[in-house]
């Protein structure tokens, strides 16, 4: 079929359900919440934010004026340094601050109320000094549980209002500023790699503040199905990213189906979007505008073109989710690549007001600019399948094990389905399959996956997503 190199389709073609939540404290309580709400990469509210960030920006505040500031790593120094000593970059961080700010101001009197500081000032983020503080804090320290909707992703909690505004979406699209950026993410990598990051994991204090292994986290299901000993420190788990990237245990997520039939959810998410007939190229960046294949796949055009007119199905992860990626099918993988991109990168007038943001609404834009792992497999009856897993915020780091990396000309690589291929590192994220047009039928709770995005529980690995049409029609 003939296509134009843009496409702009009607807007009931595509998924555009807007979530609106209003500020009531009893809708984040553990039984009422629902994934979108407690434990998704983004808080759906400010209000939930807020309830994150101001007990961090009180305890900041306490401990400077005590004098007990933690010490800033050297890494954020020289961050901070660069930024102040490149006059544009320091502006765009202090209008960053100055617009986040002035969207405090027209918040409703009770998230006013909740966000205002000692002084009674209605502020998000006080002033540039703070601004690193507040990231300083973040890194030297492990990721909390909590019972809202920031579980595991406290620095996306600190920049959720700030990386919306026109100033924040101008400068975490910036490269430079990006290359960055990704130095202090790097250093708070390292940490969450160390023992000492274990603080949150102490079998002899299972019940302190912000424990991932209190009572509150075991009724969230962090450790449904998982491995672990609770005879042991840090139930078994080195650091607090061996315990960010723990495994099912045995037999828990059993591939269902015939492998020569059918593909399976090589990821435990939970339903986010699915699109059909999909264009070689559309404006991506503009509402409502989904996917745009040649953006997906990194300008490889020859492999974006396989793909046009196919099927999408994306899911996103919670913090709390399983962050490891295996084989969808059995057969060949015949290339993959870690595709470079932005961190906190949000769609250019994400949200319903100027400032304001719906950051679960980015998500396909996200595929197109975020860092990103690219795999493509061959099915026999499938034909060709991708699956693209996209860090997002500071889940920025895609690892994908070295011998599952296939580069340009490489031979193809015989693999079975549930083999791991590569992860994710700590917080949450999403992830697309792409199928071939005319080869596979989806599964419904895919092809309706905007009906399920509020599932208790995602989607578990191994379930089957599409079936080939070929064996159907043979069959």
């Amino acid at each position: 079929m003939t296509q134009p190199d843009q496409r702009t389709p009607n807007a009931d073609q595509l998924p555009n359900k807007v979530r609106i939540e209003g500020t009531s404290s009893d809708l984040l309580t553990l039984k009422k919440a629902g994934p979108i709400q407690m434990g998704f990469w983004v808080p759906n509210r400010v209000w939930a934010t807020a309830k994150f960030l101001v007990p961090l920006r009180d305890a900041i505040a306490a401990k400077r004026e005590a004098g007990t500031l933690t010490p800033m790593r050297q890494e954020l120094r020289d961050f901070k340094t660069w930024v102040t000593t490149n006059s544009v970059y320091r502006m765009w961080v202090v209008a960053m601050i100055d617009q986040a700010n002035a969207f405090a101001q027209t918040l409703d009197e009770k998230t006013k109320e909740e966000i205002k500081g000692k002084d009674g000032d209605v502020v998000w983020i006080e002033g540039y000094d703070s601004f690193f503080e507040i990231l300083n804090e973040i890194i030297t320290t492990s990721p909390s549980f909590n019972k809202a909707a920031m579980v595991g992703t406290p620095m996306n909690g600190f920049l959720a209002i700030s990386m919306a505004t026109d100033a924040g979406v101008a400068l975490f699209h910036d490269a430079t500023f990006n290359l960055y950026f990704r130095k202090v993410l790097n250093a708070w990598n390292t940490f969450l790699k160390a023992s000492d990051s274990l603080d949150k994991l102490d079998i002899d204090a299972p019940e302190k503040e912000g424990s991932w292994i209190s009572h509150a986290a075991w009724e969230a299901g962090v450790w449904d199905d998982m491995v672990y000993d609770r005879t042991l420190p840090g139930y078994g788990y080195d650091s607090w990213n061996d315990f960010f990237l723990r495994r099912f245990a045995k037999d828990a997520r059993p591939f269902k189906g015939d492998p020569r039939m059918c593909v399976n959810i090589g990821c435990e998410t939970t339903p986010w979007a699915y699109e059909d007939d999909i264009w070689l190229e559309t404006k991506f960046w503009v509402k409502d505008v989904n996917y745009s294949l040649l953006d997906l796949f990194g300008g490889q055009k020859e492999w974006a073109q396989r793909f046009v007119d196919g099927q999408i199905y994306q899911g996103f992860l919670s913090a709390t989710h399983f962050h490891r990626w295996h084989s969808p099918l059995t057969g060949r993988l015949v290339r993959s690549w870690l595709q470079p991109g932005t961190y906190f990168a949000q769609r250019p007038g994400q949200g319903e007001e100027p400032g304001s943001w719906e950051g679960t609404e980015s998500q396909p834009y996200l595929g197109h600019v975020a860092a990103r792992a690219i795999f493509i497999f061959e099915h026999d009856s499938c034909g060709y399948v991708a699956l693209i897993c996209i860090g997002m915020v500071e889940v920025s780091t895609c690892h994908i094990e070295p011998a599952f990396t296939v580069g340009e000309g490489d031979r193809p690589i015989a693999i079975m389905r549930d083999t791991e291929i590569g992860h994710f590192e700590f917080g949450g994220s999403t992830h697309i399959m792409v199928f071939q047009p005319g080869r596979v039928r989806l599964a419904d709770w895919a092809i309706n996956a905007e009906e399920h995005q509020g599932d208790p529980k995602p989607t578990p690995m191994g379930s089957i997503i599409a079936w080939s049409k070929t064996d159907e029609a043979e069959g």
